[in-house]
């Protein structure tokens, strides 16, 4: 009798490792690094030359586009997110009409500079790794491809707040890095 009991406990442990190494085996599966390559190139890449934008941004001299994303520059420094938490960064409070002219002066290769950009940006942005901030960027460029109506005006487009903190600043950063 206490040798069935035995024999039985044995196979169920035997069974319990089994099972339990066959799950660690498909949890390392799902977290293989080539796994996540495929979920991050699942992203269309987009080149900033093929994106059109709303006339009136297009048509702007790039005078007038500097003095524009200027007052972007201005307004996001006045908002101060250097000293807020990462999770304002989230915040969506951005409208389509400010990351057209944006988007629009990094496709000229437009110049900006900010005194003390290590204090213009958020931690959370400085410390971001050049692929990520790539990855970041084509997920901004397919949002706006995919959610901008460039066929609308500027009123309207500024009534499209869509955009977060966070992604205002990724297209501040490639405009205000050294190129």
């Amino acid at each position: 009798m206490h040798l069935t009991i035995i024999g039985i406990v044995i196979v169920i442990t035997i069974l319990l490792l089994i099972i339990l190494i066959y799950l660690l085996m498909n949890n390392e599966n799902s977290t293989n690094p080539n796994n996540k390559k495929e979920m991050v190139q699942s992203i269309k890449i987009v080149k900033l030359e093929e994106i059109k934008f709303p006339k009136n941004v297009e048509k702007m001299n790039i005078n007038a586009l500097s003095k524009a994303c200027r007052v972007i520059l201005d307004s996001y420094r006045a908002l101060d997110y250097v000293s807020k938490l990462p999770s304002a960064m989230d915040k969506i409070e951005w409208h389509t009409w400010q990351v057209s002219i944006l988007l629009h002066f990094l496709k000229t290769d437009g110049k900006l500079t900010v005194s003390n950009s290590d204090n213009f940006f958020h931690i959370t942005i400085l410390e971001l790794r050049d692929e990520l901030r790539k990855q970041d960027m084509q997920r901004i460029l397919n949002k706006y491809l995919n959610n901008a109506n460039i066929e609308k005006d500027r009123d309207t487009l500024s009534r499209d707040v869509i955009w977060t903190a966070r992604d205002v600043s990724i297209i501040l950063y490639e405009i205000l890095k050294d190129r």
